[in-house]
């Protein structure tokens, strides 16, 4: 489980994430570790950046190290992967993480064949999703665009989520229930219950999300309020998982960052395995992450 969240404003988009990642086993819940990384720079240099929720790797790897491969070929690739920087748009990128992921590594490894409570053998898929945000070359406007692979294994091709047009929103994937009632103000359980009690799906569906959200974002809203916004969506999500029955899916610490046209891609907060005591070298632009002090990168 997680929450990873695309904040879109005038002047450019926040992406925040939490840090549990959680791993199976044959009982339900193994163990849950509290150090994932959920957030990518995708093309240093080039406003573009990546939020992944669902399940964390692939082929045995993060979805953070096989995102550094991405970024590889996105840079210095063929013509089918390497973005030109005068020209790329929003959606050739979103296309080059799905083909990448899903056609590259997700089909290879799904679906696993398991066993259900009566021992047949079934067919398992996994969960997975993208936040692709950034800014298309030469526009003023950033977009957020998303992938998700349901659990089917099924993968729709990239839509957009928050076009060009529409400052001022923001998407969120993973564990929605607490944001779901802070923003648009119903919970799951209302959904449910109304279906329940015969009123038909579509219904339901399209009485709820005509519910005008809570005005908690402005568009004009300068970018530090919009990461100061960011990191209350992660820390509510936090404390709801906390406190509900279950282990603690949802946990800090949180990483966010934040995607303008001119400064491109920065860290605002960010956890490092690594201390810059014991690595005199490192660039500036790889700082630990200090919660008083924020870093880019």
């Amino acid at each position: 489980m997680t929450i990873a969240i695309a904040l879109k404003v005038g002047d450019g988009v926040v992406l925040g994430a939490d840090s549990a990642a959680t791993l199976s086993g044959a009982g339900g819940i193994a163990n849950v570790y509290f150090n994932a990384e959920k957030i990518s720079n995708l093309v240093k240099g080039l406003p573009l950046g990546m939020a992944t929720f669902g399940l964390g790797g692939l082929d045995g790897r993060s979805v953070t190290a096989l995102a550094k491969d991405l970024r590889q070929r996105l840079t210095t690739g063929d013509a089918n992967w390497r973005l030109d920087p005068g020209s790329y748009t929003m959606s050739d990128v979103a296309t080059r993480v799905r083909r990448f992921f899903y056609d590259e590594y997700y089909l290879k490894e799904f679906p696993k064949k398991v066993k259900d409570a009566k021992g047949a053998e079934i067919a398992r898929w996994e969960r997975m999703g993208f936040f692709v945000a950034g800014f298309s070359s030469g526009t003023a406007h950033a977009e957020v665009w998303t992938i998700e692979i349901d659990d089917k294994g099924q993968c729709p091709q990239p839509k957009v989520a928050l076009d060009s047009s529409q400052s001022g929103n923001a998407t969120w994937a993973g564990a929605p229930e607490a944001l779901n009632r802070l923003f648009r103000g119903w919970s799951g359980q209302v959904y449910s219950g109304l279906n329940a009690s015969g009123i038909p799906e579509k219904a339901v569906e399209q009485f709820l999300t005509s519910l005008p959200m809570e005005p908690l974002i402005q568009a004009a809203m300068p970018l530090q309020d919009a990461i100061d916004l960011v990191k209350y969506m992660v820390d509510v999500t936090v404390g709801f998982v906390r406190f509900i029955p279950g282990p603690p899916t949802v946990a800090e610490p949180c990483d966010i960052a934040a995607i303008t046209k001119h400064e491109g891609f920065r860290w605002v907060r960010r956890k490092h395995y690594y201390s810059r005591e014991f690595n005199p070298l490192t660039s500036n632009r790889e700082q630990p992450h200090s919660p008083s002090a924020p870093n880019a990168s």
